[in-house]
This record gives C-alpha cells, sequence and structure tokens, in this order.
C-alpha cells in the first residue's frame, strides 16, 4: 500500500472529514440492525416507562456507555461542552483570565493570568468569588462557576470577592483570552538555555521558536533545555513544527495508521529549521503524553537530544473531532502513531479487556526493540523511555496533606497581604529565611493543621479492637504514651522535611509576585531533572557517549 506524504494539518484531537476507504467496507447490515433496535429500545422507554423519563439525560448516558468501552479518548461532547474543547486545542476563549478551584463550599481565584482582564481588575490569588451577577454561587461546583465567568469578548460580568475581612465588588469586562504554551523560558547559566512547553496549542511552535531566537540573540547559547513534564499534547501539526525547529527540512516526523487506508500517512517537517546542531535536552514525566512523546520520541530517534527523566505516559493514539447533529460532536480514536524508527509509544491495548473488563500494560517482556538512526535501542508498547531515568524522591504524607488542604496556598496568600512590596530580588534567588519557617509553623498550629497517616489509622484501629475486646483498660498508658510519641514524630516532620516544604512555600509565593514565570524560575534552583540536564550538556563526551550506539 503506498504511504501518503502529507502536508495537511492533522491533530491529535483530529479535525476534518475523511472519506471511506476501499480498503475496507463497513457491515452495513449489522450497523443497521442494531440502529433500529436501540431506536425502537429508546422509543419503547421513553413512551411507556412507569415514571417520567429524561431524553436527553438517557441518550447521552447511553453514548457515554457505549464509548467507554473502547479507550477513554473516545468521547461524546454535547454542544454547552463544545468550546471548552476548542481551548484545549486554540488555548483562546472569552472569559476573565484566571483560574478557579471549589475547596469546602468556597470558590477561590488559584491564579489570575498575568496582563488580562482579573489581573488588570486587581484581582489576587487567593480571593474568594462570593457572587456573579448579583447570584450567590454557593452549592455551585468550579466548572459551573468557570462556564458562568466565560463569555464573550467586551461583555460585562459583576463580581462580589472577598480579600480576608474585607468584601468588594468589580466589574470586568471579557476579553479574548490566550493561554500561553510557553509560560516561561530563560537561562540557566551563562550558556544554557532554558524553555517550557506546557501544551501543544495552535501558537506553540511559534512561542517555543521566538523564544529559542530571543534565547540566541541576547546570550552565548550552547544548548537549550526543552521541558515537557506533564505536557498533556495537543495539536499532531504542532509536534511535527516543534521538531521541526530541531531537524531539517523534509525529514519523516511520525507515521499514522488506521483502518481506512486515507488514516496511514506520514508527515515530514516542511519548514527550514532553526538550529540542528545546538545539544538539545528533552525533560519527561509520567504526564508526558501524545504529541510531547512524538517531539521527544522523534528527536531520540534521529540521536537529536538527550531525553531526560522518567518513562512518558504511552499514548500513541490519534483522534478526529467528527460533527454530530444539533451543535454537538463526537471525539473518536482513529489510528495509532509511529515514530521513525517504527515505534508505537501506545501502552495500553484498549482492544483487549480482562474478564472484569480492566485494561493491562503492554509488559515489558513483550515490547520490541527497534533502533534509532545511530543504532541506539529503543522500545515500543510504553511510552518514550529517557536516557537518563530521574528518580522522583518519595512525598512524605506531611507535605501531601499541606497540599490537599490548601496550607502552602493560603500561606502564600498571608505573606502576599503582609508583604505587597518587599520583594526585591529576582524570583529565582528568593529564599525564605528560617525564622520566616519558623513562623510558618506557627500559623499552621494557629489554622489547626492536622493530618492522618496510615500509622495514626491502624493506631486507631487499635484502640478500637483494644475495647472491643476488652483490652484497652489494661493498655490504656501504653496507648496513650504511644499516641502521644506518635503525635510529636508527626510535629517533628515539619522540620525533617523542612527543605521539601520550604522550596514549595518559596515557589507559591513567588506566583503572588510574578506569577506561573516566578514560580517556574524559582523551582529551577532544586530542580533534579535540570540539574541532570546541565550536567549532560556540560559534558561533551558524557553527551556523545549516550547519543552514540555500543559496540
Amino acid at each position: 500500500m503506498m504511504k501518503k506524504i502529507i502536508k495537511g494539518t492533522l491533530i491529535l484531537a483530529v479535525t476534518g472529514i475523511i472519506g471511506l476507504s476501499l480498503a475496507y467496507t463497513p457491515n452495513y447490515f449489522e450497523i443497521s440492525k442494531h440502529l433500529d433496535i436501540f431506536t425502537s429500545v429508546f422509543k419503547e422507554v421513553n413512551l411507556y416507562y412507569v415514571d417520567n423519563t429524561e431524553p436527553g439525560e438517557l441518550m447521552e448516558e447511553a453514548i457515554i456507555s457505549m464509548l467507554s468501552s473502547l479507550d477513554p479518548y473516545t468521547n461524546y461532547i454535547p454542544e454547552e461542552r463544545v468550546e471548552d474543547f476548542k481551548i484545549q486545542t486554540t488555548g483562546n476563549y472569552g472569559g476573565i483570565g484566571a483560574t478557579i478551584r471549589s475547596y469546602k463550599g468556597r470558590i477561590i481565584l488559584m491564579s489570575p493570568y498575568e496582563g488580562f482582564a482579573a489581573d488588570k481588575a486587581g484581582l489576587k490569588a487567593g480571593d474568594e468569588i462570593v457572587e456573579i451577577n448579583g447570584k450567590k454561587v454557593d452549592g455551585k461546583s468550579s466548572e459551573d462557576i468557570s462556564q458562568i465567568l466565560k463569555g464573550a469578548p467586551g461583555t460585562e460580568v459583576e463580581i462580589t470577592l472577598k480579600r480576608g475581612e474585607e468584601v468588594f465588588k468589580k466589574n470586568i469586562v471579557r476579553e479574548d483570552v490566550q493561554v500561553k504554551s510557553v509560560p516561561y523560558y530563560g537561562m540557566l547559566n551563562d550558556n544554557i538555555g532554558y524553555i517550557v512547553l506546557t501544551s501543544f496549542t495552535e501558537k506553540a511552535s511559534k512561542e517555543i521558536k521566538a523564544a529559542f531566537k530571543e534565547l540566541k540573540r541576547d546570550n552565548a547559547l550552547e544548548g537549550l533545555v526543552l521541558d515537557l513534564r506533564g505536557n498533556p499534547g495537543g495539536l499532531l501539526s504542532e509536534a511535527v513544527n516543534v521538531t521541526n525547529i530541531f531537524i531539517g527540512k523534509g525529514k519523516e516526523v511520525v507515521k499514522t495508521k488506521g483502518k481506512l487506508e486515507e488514516w496511514e500517512k506520514t508527515y515530514v517537517t516542511l519548514n527550514k529549521p532553526e538550529d540542528t546542531e545546538i545539544p538539545l535536552a528533552i525533560l519527561i514525566n509520567q504526564g508526558s503524553a501524545s504529541a510531547s512523546e512524538i517531539v521527544a520520541g522523534t528527536l531520540q530517534d534521529y540521536d537529536r537530544a538527550v531525553v531526560i527523566g522518567q518513562r512518558s505516559f504511552g499514548k500513541g493514539l490519534v483522534q478526529q473531532t467528527r460533527k454530530l447533529p444539533y451543535g454537538s460532536q463526537m471525539k473518536v480514536t482513529i489510528a495509532k502513531y509511529y515514530t521513525p524508527s517504527g515505534r508505537c509509544i501506545q501502552a495500553i491495548n484498549y482492544a483487549e479487556r480482562n474478564e472484569d473488563g480492566s485494561v493491562s500494560k503492554v509488559p515489558d517482556s513483550l515490547r520490541t526493540r527497534f533502533e534509532t538512526f545511530g543504532g541506539r535501542s529503543v522500545y515500543d508498547g510504553g511510552g518514550v523511555d529517557p536516557d537518563i531515568v530521574v528518580d522522583d524522591e518519595m512525598v512524605s504524607k506531611t507535605v501531601v496533606s499541606l497540599y490537599r488542604k490548601m496550607m502552602i496556598f493560603n500561606y502564600a496568600t498571608e505573606y502576599y497581604r503582609n508583604h505587597p512590596e518587599e520583594i526585591t530580588v529576582p524570583p529565582a534567588d528568593f529564599k525564605l529565611s528560617d525564622v520566616e519557617y519558623d513562623d510558618f509553623r506557627k500559623w499552621l498550629a494557629q489554622e489547626g493543621f492536622h493530618f492522618t497517616t496510615k500509622t495514626g489509622e491502624n493506631l486507631e484501629k487499635l484502640i478500637t479492637s483494644a475495647e472491643a475486646e476488652k483490652y484497652y483498660e489494661d493498655i490504656q498508658d501504653e496507648i496513650a504514651a504511644l499516641k502521644a510519641k506518635y503525635e510529636k514524630q508527626k510535629q517533628d516532620d515539619l522540620l525533617v522535611h523542612k527543605n521539601d516544604i520550604k522550596y514549595l512555600l518559596e515557589e507559591e509565593i513567588m506566583s503572588r509576585y510574578f506569577y506561573e514565570s516566578g514560580r517556574i524560575a524559582n523551582a529551577l534552583d532544586h530542580d533534579k531533572y535540570v540539574e541532570d540536564a546541565l550536567s549532560v550538556l556540560l559534558n561533551v563526551d558524557k553527551r556523545k557517549k549516550i547519543l552514540t550506539a555500543s559496540k
């Protein structure tokens, strides 16, 4: 079968209309037969069921249930959620430009986007939304509130907010918001640049190219770190364009293969590259998926970059968006994609399910070996394996609880309100003093911070069992001593994990003054991934050894 090299645009949430191929003939009788049966069941239930039914809800539930038996990426998108889906691929929407979260029945503004309506109106992280257009937000989810805040650019929304004890109103004019795909770029030292890419929206490659050009123009750039950690993917065309920045024109980036011949396509670079020689390090983790894996896997296949971090997510599937009646849409998986070495990084076979309906990852023993252009071994069926593995350190229960209970977030808010204009150092250099950390510990005590560990849960089970079996009176002194020692150890955890907690506090505080870019800049100094990337980029022999096949 002749493979097609195309120059069009395709996305990992792919849009477009594709005809049927003569190589595949659907069983129209089976489709028609079961469609007729379903229509009859739906009609009979709605006409004769003993209680009133909601046809729309029944139909949506039936569709969602049907698609859930396929894969997580084949989804029904009702008309009211189509706009949200567009935001994922374009990064654009009409609104105030802020993220929100529901916590304990309250709607908290988590972060205003720098330079957009909420920020220009003076809204700050930590503000609580009380009313919108005169209506209380009690009982509404963050999704509900997000929908209310979004709207056509130029329209106005009145928001009542609470900041500490102060309650005030703001009339904010919605505007066209474009979320940046590159929230931060800068220099790690005099010669090594760093760019973060958080999503593959339609301007991702332009943003990276602009950042890269500026870094080269203003510095003696001798290496670049491209950070794709936590990047869930997006447009396939942008994965090709980003890769094209670092490899030559006419190079294969990815193939797609599906049931229909029209879905077997090869995507090549179309433009003159920016730089095919500069040493590259790409950072990935378990949250790097889809388009991120294409970029990392392709540059790895060409021995163009050292990939550092953890094995990526393993999503080697391509989706296409199909228009449905009444403004709704469906995103359906149509193909798998393959990097230039021939590997498909898809980690889960959704076509084969266990007896309980669950799906399993491809075991390492069944992964097939492929070779990079330089002869290095790479494997399919389980995401992109890094050339240098970075083991994530175990996060303590204390740190997890501080995050879940928004203690890190709330203290940063408190800090900012108490120090509105006192940060004079660059965000990368900001550090909390030991005295300030002690203030944080005292603040936690005032807030009644408490958390439970597995040890604590087992201790409570011991007390319950002892009481039930009539042993408690005999051992209550020992249990009381054990509980006291356990509680003291929990308090000591704030000192044992002091450095980790300080890092998180410093990052969160910097986001109050310098937005998301401040958070990222502050985190780089203690980032193990970045440390390993610098080690490789600054050591020519080490880098060449990694990118050269062993003989």
